[in-house]
C-alpha cells in the first residue's frame, strides 16, 4: 500500500477541522473478511453502518453476510440490477426489502445504514434501509420479519465483509464499517448534512454491545519485530508490501495447495532459499523465488514455469516476516568468527558460520542467552535443529523442524554452554556452512515457554501479550509442528475451526478443530481431544511473537477486540487513502468505453475489444482545478496516455480522437498510435526517440494557470523534443502548450490500451500500483498522498480534499421545491429570495408560467407560447426573503394539484445598465453566472446592450415582452450560428445573421434584430443569460451514442436541474431534476415547450456525483451520433458530493 510512516498517515485526508476517516479497503478479485462470533448475542435487534464506493458494477455484489450457509442467512448486497437488497434466507427468502432506486455512481461515496429490530409491533418498523441519511421507502419489493424473529447476525455462525457462502464479490472500497449490537439506531448516529448539503461521517460515540465492531479499515506501518502479511500469487514479479518494515528473515507457505515452506533470510542473500520440511541443503533459485527485501515488504519474482512456491498465479500465500536488525557484521565473540544480523531490541538474530569439526562456540550478536535457536546447514543435507530452553529430557535433547518425532538425542547440547555472548552450535561439521535463527523472551514481545496438555476445554497458556503468532510442538510423543497467527485467523472462535500450517510438511492449510485462541494475556488451549496441542499429560513448547502494529486493516477498534480474518488475496496492498472524507480520482466506469475493463477500485485498465485505439479509460476528476500531477505504470506495451476536452462528452471516443487530444503512445513494434512516439492531433511528433516502455512509471503533470502538460518517465522530466530538460516546478519546456479556447472547457485524463494490453494508475492512492511495486509514500504540497516519485512543487493529488472550495453555494443560488396547490393562497419556501421562478403543473396540463422581479409580479410569460407579456395578479403575488406568495390560479394553486418551481437567484432589484449603446435594466448574480436583462424596442444591428455579468454569457433565452413572437435560444460558443427555438421541439436552424456577439459585458445585436427589439418590434424584450460557474453551472453539449449505456458528462458536480434539447433533429426540450427523482433513474420528464403533464415512462438518466449519464436508447436523449445541448446546475459541488 501507500503510507510508510505515521507522519504521512495523519497529513493524508487534508479534509481540516472535520471527522476524518482516514483510509478504506479495497475489494477485487475475490477478496473478502471473515468472522465467527464465539457465543451468540442480541440477534432481535442491530445496526450495520457502512461506506460503499462501488467498482465495476452488475453481479450481485454483498457488503454483509452472516449464516451458516446459503440457504441460510443475513444478507446486504447491491443486486445484479444495481439496486440495494436487504434480506434473509431461510431455504427461501423470509423477508426482503430490493429498492426502486438504483446505485451505480462509481466516483464518490454512499453511507448505508440498516436497521433491524424484530422486536417492533409494527412490520415496516422491523427493518429500515437509509442511503446517505434519508431513508429509503421506495422498493420494488418489500416484506418484513415477523415480530421477535432472530436473525442470523450476532448467531456463533461466518460473518463476511465482501462475499456470502462462496459468491457475490463485492467489487469497490469499503470505509469505516460498524455493527451496533442491540440497539436500533438512525443514520445520525453516524453522519451528519454539510454545509453543502452533503452527508458527511461523524464518529460513533455510542455502545457496541457484545458482538458489535467498529473497522476503519486502517492500518500502523509502525511496526517492529515481527508481522505476517497473506496474499495472492500472480505468476509474474510482484511487490509484498505492509510489513511495517524492511524484512530481514521471510518464512512464506502456500495455503491453498501442497507446496515447500520457502525461508530466506538477508545474511545467506535473498536468492538463497531453505525448505523448513525438508533436509535438502539451500539452494539459489531466481525464477520463482525471492528478489528483493524492500523498506515495507519484499518483492518476488517470475513464476512462469508454475513451480506455485511463493508466486504461482492465483494462489494464496502466507509470509511470517522477522526485522532482525539493520547491519549484517563480523562476529568474533567465539571461537568460530561468525557473521551476524541482530536485533538486540527485539531478542533475535540471524548467525551464519562454518564448521570445523569440533565443538565451538560462536557469537549470536544478542545481549542476553538464547532460549529458542534454529539451526540448519546451508551447504549439506541435514535436519532442521530446534533448541528450546524447556523441552530438554537431559542434556542432549533437541527438536527436529522438518519432523514429527518428540526429542531426540543429539551428541551437543547447547543451551547449558550458551552465553550472553555466545552458543554451541548443534552440527559441527567441518566445512560446512551453517545458519541459525536465534532468540530470547522479550517483555510484550516473544515469549519461548512450555505447558501440559489437560484434554480439557480451557487450557489458558500465558505469554504476557496477545499473539500474532504461535508455533506449538509435542515434545513427549510424535505431532506436527503447528503454526498459527492472527492474519489467517485474527479471532479463533471458541470450539470453532483453525486455519493451521505444519513446518514439517508441505501439506496445504488445514482447517480442523485445533482450538487454539488468542488471548490478551496469550491463548487458549480450547479443545480436549487434540494430540498435537492439548493431550492429557502431554508436554509441549511453543514460541509466541507479538504485533508490535496498534492497528491493522483486520482489527475491531470498538474495545471488544472482535477482530477479522482476511480472506484470499486481500492484503495491506488494499488499504486505501481513497475515503468518504477525501475521495480519491479513478477512470470513472460511467464515462469510460466499453472495451475498456476496469479493476483495482477502478485504478487498472484493460483493453477487452480488438476495436478502434479510440476507446479509453477517462477519469472523474477534471484536471483544471489545481497544478496537478499523477503516475501511470505501464504493465504492457501498447497504451496511450493523454489528456481530453471535457467539452466533447462523446459516447463513443470521449474525446480521444478529436482534433486537439494529446497522447503519448508506448513503444509499439507496429507503428500504430505510438512506437514510442508521442503525438498531438493524432500525428507523430517526429521525435524519434522513444518516450516509454514496457514497466515503465510515467509521470504527468499538469498546470492550468499556463496550460503547460509535463511528461516524465521513471523519475525524469522530458520536453517535446525528448530531452530530460523539462522541470514543471520551474514551468520550464513542456511537453505540449494547449490552446485558451481547448482548457477553458475543463479536461481529464485518458489512457487507452489495446487489446489484452494494460496499465495502473496512481493519482495519488497508491504507489504500489495494486502490489506490483514497492510503495515510496511522496506527497504533494499539501502533504497529502502516496506517490511513487515526489511530485513537483506545487503539483497537488486528484483528490477532494485538493479541491478548493467552491465560490458558489448551489442551495443558495438555485433551488428546486415541489408543493401542492390549495386552492387558496400559500407561501413557498425557497431557501432565499428568488428573483426569477417558473413554475409548471405536473399532475395536469398546464402552461409553463415564468415571473421575475424585473417584469413584476403582475407579468407572466409561458415558454410554450409565442405569446407576449400576460397579466394576471394571482399567480406569483409576491418575491418573498425565503420564497413566494402564490395566489388562488389555478396554474399555479388548483387545489390538490402537484407543481414543481424552478428558482434562481439574480440580482434582487433591477439596477439601469449604461454599458452599451442600448441602455438595459439588469438583476445580475455575476458569481452564479446568471443575469434578468430588459430593454425597449428599437435597436439596431450593431447596437450594445449590457448584461451585467463578468463573464461571457454561453446561454441566452430571448422573448419579445410586447408581442407574439418566438422564444430563441442561443449558445454561440457551443452551437456556432445554430438557434433554437423554446417554444417549439424543431431541430436547431442557422444563420450568423441572427446569432449575437458576446463579450465579458456586452450583447452585440446582429444583422436581423428579431429577438432583440429591432424596427419593426415595440415594447420591451426580455433576456435570461446563462454563463457556466465551477462546481454550480454548466452550459454544454454532447452527443450520442445509441446505447443503454450512454454517454457520460462531465459537469464537476452532481446535478439538480438540467433542461436539454437535441440539435440536429426535431425533439421537445426536456426538463428533469432531483426533487421529482429523488433517486435514479431520473425519468419524470417536464417539456418546456408543451403543456403535457408530467412523464414518468422510461429510464432516461442517472444523476451522478461529477455529472449526468445518459441511460436511454431513446433518441430524444441519445440517437447515435445525434447533437444535444443542456443547461446544468448543482445540487452540490463535486468536492462535497456523496454517490447518488
Amino acid at each position: 500500500m501507500s503510507v510508510l510512516n505515521e507522519n504521512q498517515l495523519l497529513g493524508a485526508s487534508g479534509a481540516g477541522g472535520d471527522y476524518e476517516i482516514k483510509q478504506s479497503l479495497r475489494f477485487d478479485d475475490d477478496v473478502y473478511l471473515s468472522r465467527t462470533p464465539s457465543t451468540a448475542s442480541n440477534r432481535k435487534t442491530w445496526t450495520w453502518s457502512g461506506w460503499a464506493k462501488r467498482g465495476n458494477l452488475g453481479g450481485d455484489q454483498v457488503l454483509m453476510y452472516a449464516g451458516f450457509s446459503a440457504n441460510y442467512n443475513n444478507t446486504i448486497r447491491f443486486n445484479s440490477d444495481n439496486t440495494i437488497y436487504v434480506f434473509r434466507y431461510d431455504n427461501s427468502i423470509t423477508w426482503g426489502l430490493s429498492t426502486a432506486q438504483v446505485f451505480r455512481d462509481q466516483s464518490s461515496w454512499y453511507h448505508i445504514v440498516v436497521v433491524v429490530d424484530t422486536t417492533q409491533a409494527t412490520s415496516t418498523n422491523r427493518v429500515k434501509l437509509y442511503v446517505n441519511g434519508s431513508q429509503v421507502t421506495a422498493f420494488t419489493s418489500a416484506t418484513y420479519p415477523n415480530q421477535n424473529v432472530d436473525q442470523d447476525v450476532n448467531n456463533t455462525v461466518t460473518h463476511k465483509i465482501g462475499n456470502n457462502a462462496g459468491s457475490n464479490y463485492y467489487d469497490g472500497y469499503t470505509g469505516e464499517v460498524n455493527l451496533i449490537d442491540g440497539l436500533a439506531l438512525t443514520p445520525d448516529s453516524f453522519g451528519e448534512t454539510g454545509d453543502y448539503g452533503e452527508w458527511k461521517p461523524t464518529k460513533y460515540a455510542g455502545a457496541y454491545g457484545t458482538n458489535g465492531f467498529y473497522l476503519p479499515f486502517e492500518q500502523d506501518y509502525a511496526v517492529e519485530g515481527f508481522s505476517t502479511v497473506t496474499y495472492e500469487g500472480n505468476g509474474a514479479t510482484q511487490y509484498i508490501g505492509g510489513t511495517g518494515f524492511s524484512p530481514s528473515l521471510v518464512w512464506a507457505k502456500q495455503r491453498n495447495a501442497a507446496s515447500p515452506h520457502e525461508i530466506a533470510d538477508i545474511v545467506r542473500g535473498v536468492n538463497e532459499t531453505i525448505n523448513s520440511n525438508g533436509t535438502g541443503a539451500g539452494y539459489t533459485n531466481t525464477t520463482y523465488q525471492y528478489n528483493s527485501f524492500d523498506t515495507d515488504g519484499f518483492t518476488i519474482t517470475d513464476d512462469t514455469a508454475g513451480n506455485y512456491g511463493i508466486n504461482g498465479n492465483g494462489q494464496s500465500y502466507v509470509a511470517w516476516n522477522w526485522d532482525m536488525g539493520g547491519t549484517t557484521a563480523s562476529n568474533t565473540s567465539g571461537s568460530i568468527t561468525s557473521s551476524v544480523r541482530a536485533n538486540t531490541a527485539y531478542g533475535q538474530s540471524i548467525v551464519s558460520h562454518t564448521g570445523t569439526g569440533s565443538l565451538s562456540t560462536v557469537g549470536h550478536g544478542l545481549s542476553q542467552t538464547p532460549t529458542f535457536i534454529i539451526t540448519k546447514k546451508r551447504s549439506a543435507s541435514s535436519s532442521w535443529s530446534v533448541q528450546h530452553h524447556e523441552m530438554m529430557t537431559s542434556s542432549t535433547g533437541k527438536l527436529l523442524l522438518d519432523s514429527t518425532a518428540g526429542v531426540v538425542a543429539s551428541s551437543t547440547a547447547y543451551m547449558f554452554s550458551a552465553t550472553s555472548s555466545v552458543f554451541s552450535p548443534i552440527y559441527t561439521n567441518s566445512g560446512v556452512t551453517m545458519i541459525s535463527y536465534c532468540f530470547h523472551d522479550v517483555a510484550n514481545y516473544s515469549k519461548f515457554g512450555s505447558y501440559t496438555g489437560n484434554a480439557t476445554a480451557d487450557n489458558a497458556i500465558t505469554t504476557g501479550f496477545t499473539p500474532a503468532f504461535v508455533m506449538i510442538k509435542r515434545t513427549d510423543a510424535t505431532g506436527d509442528w503447528m503454526m498459527f497467527d492472527n492474519a489467517r485467523n485474527p479471532t479463533q472462535p471458541d470450539g470453532g475451526t483453525v486455519k493451521a500450517l505444519f513446518s514439517n510438511t508441505s501439506d496445504d492449510e488445514s482447517d480442523t478443530y485445533y482450538g487454539v485462541q488468542f488471548t490478551a494475556t496469550g491463548f487458549n488451549l480450547q479443545y480436549n481431544d487434540s494430540s498435537s496441542t492439548n493431550a492429557s499429560g502431554g508436554t509441549y513448547i511453543y514460541a509466541a511473537f507479538a504485533d508490535t502494529r496498534e492497528y491493522a486493516y483486520w482489527y475491531d477498534q470498538s474495545g471488544n477486540n472482535n477482530d477479522w480474518t482476511s480472506e484470499d488475496s486481500l492484503t495491506e496492498s488494499d488499504v486505501m487513502l481513497d475515503s468518504p472524507t477525501n475521495n480519491f480520482c479513478t477512470f470513472d466506469g460511467a464515462g469510460s468505453h466499453l472495451g475498456v475493463a476496469l479493476s483495482e477500485g477502478n485504478l487498472h485498465a484493460k483493453r477487452v475489444s480488438s476495436s478502434n485505439w479510440h476507446r479509453p479509460a477517462i477519469t472523474n476528476f477534471d484536471l483544471t482545478t489545481n497544478k496537478c500531477y499523477w503516475e501511470v505504470l505501464a504493465i504492457s506495451r501498447y497504451i496511450e496516455i493523454g489528456i481530453v476536452s471535457t467539452k466533447y462528452f462523446v459516447g463513443s471516443d470521449a474525446g480521444a480522437n478529436s482534433s486537439d487530444a494529446v497522447r503519448v503512445g508506448t513503444d509499439n513494434a507496429s507503428g500504430t498510435y505510438g512506437g514510442g512516439l508521442w503525438y498531438v492531433n493524432a500525428s507523430d511528433s517526429g521525435s524519434d526517440t522513444p518516450i516509454f516502455v514496457n514497466g515503465q512509471i510515467l509521470m504527468m503533470a499538469y498546470d492550468p494557470d499556463t496550460r503547460k502538460l509535463f511528461f516524465g518517465k521513471n523519475g525524469t522530466w522530458y520536453d517535446n523534443a525528448a530531452s530530460s530538460t523539462a522541470s514543471p516546478s520551474s514551468g520550464g519546456t513542456a511537453m505540449y502548450t494547449y490552446s485558451e479556447a481547448f482548457a477553458a472547457a475543463g479536461l481529464l485524463f485518458t489512457c487507452g490500451v489495446q487489446t489484452s494490453h494494460t496499465a495502473t494508475a496512481n493519482f495519488g492512492q497508491d504507489s504500489s500500483f495494486a502490489g506490483a511495486k514497492t510503495s515510496q509514500g511522496y506527497q504533494d504540497s499539501n502533504g497529502i498522498g502516496d506517490f511513487y516519485y515526489a511530485p513537483p512543487t506545487g503539483f497537488l493529488a486528484l483528490c477532494t480534499a485538493n479541491l478548493p472550495e467552491p465560490d458558489v453555494i448551489p442551495s443558495e443560488n438555485f433551488n428546486t421545491v415541489l408543493y401542492t396547490g390549495n386552492g387558496s393562497t400559500q407561501s413557498i419556501a425557497v431557501g432565499f429570495q428568488p428573483d426569477f421562478t417558473w413554475i409548471k403543473g405536473r399532475s395536469g396540463a398546464t402552461a409553463h408560467l415564468l415571473q421575475d422581479t424585473i417584469r413584476g409580479t403582475s407579468k407572466y410569460l409561458i415558454s410554450n407560447s409565442t405569446n407576449g407579456d400576460g397579466t394576471l395578479n394571482d399567480l406569483i403575488t409576491s418575491f418573498n426573503s425565503n420564497g413566494v406568495s402564490l395566489g388562488t390560479n389555478v396554474n399555479t394553486n388548483a387545489n390538490t394539484a402537484t407543481y414543481v418551481a424552478w428558482n434562481w437567484k439574480a440580482g434582487g432589484s433591477a439596477v439601469s445598465n449604461t454599458n452599451g449603446t442600448i441602455t438595459s435594466s439588469v438583476s445580475a448574480n455575476p458569481s452564479a453566472g446568471f443575469s434578468i436583462v430588459s430593454w425597449a424596442s428599437p435597436v439596431a444591428n450593431g447596437n450594445t446592450i449590457g448584461h451585467g455579468l463578468s463573464k461571457t454569457p454561453e446561454l441566452l433565452i430571448f422573448k419579445n415582452r410586447s408581442a407574439t413572437s418566438a422564444w430563441g435560444v442561443f449558445a454561440p460558443s457551443i452551437l456556432g450560428n445554430q438557434y433554437l427555438y423554446l417554444h417549439d421541439g424543431g431541430a436547431g436552424s442557422t444563420s450568423s445573421n441572427y446569432t449575437p456577439t458576446l463579450s465579458s459585458t456586452l450583447m452585440t445585436v446582429p444583422a436581423s434584430t428579431y429577438y432583440f427589439g429591432g424596427p419593426s418590434n415595440s415594447g420591451n424584450n426580455i433576456c435570461y443569460a446563462f454563463h457556466s460557474v465551477e462546481s454550480y453551472s454548466l452550459v454544454g453539449k454532447y452527443t450520442g451514442n445509441g446505447s443503454t449505456d450512454g454517454t457520460f458528462v462531465h459537469c464537476g458536480f452532481r446535478p439538480a436541474m438540467i433542461i436539454q434539447k437535441r440539435t440536429d433533429s426535431a425533439d421537445s426540450w426536456h426538463i428533469l431534476d432531483n426533487k421529482r427523482s429523488p433517486s435514479n433513474v431520473v425519468d419524470d420528464r417536464l417539456y418546456p415547450n408543451l403543456s403535457s403533464s408530467e412523464s414518468t415512462s422510461g429510464d432516461r438518466v442517472d444523476f451522478i456525483s461529477n455529472g449526468f449519464k445518459i441511460r436511454t436508447t431513446n433518441g430524444d436523449f441519445n440517437a447515435n451520433g445525434g447533437s444535444y445541448i443542456f443547461l446544468a446546475f448543482a445540487e452540490n459541488p463535486f468536492k462535497h458530493s456523496n454517490a447518488r
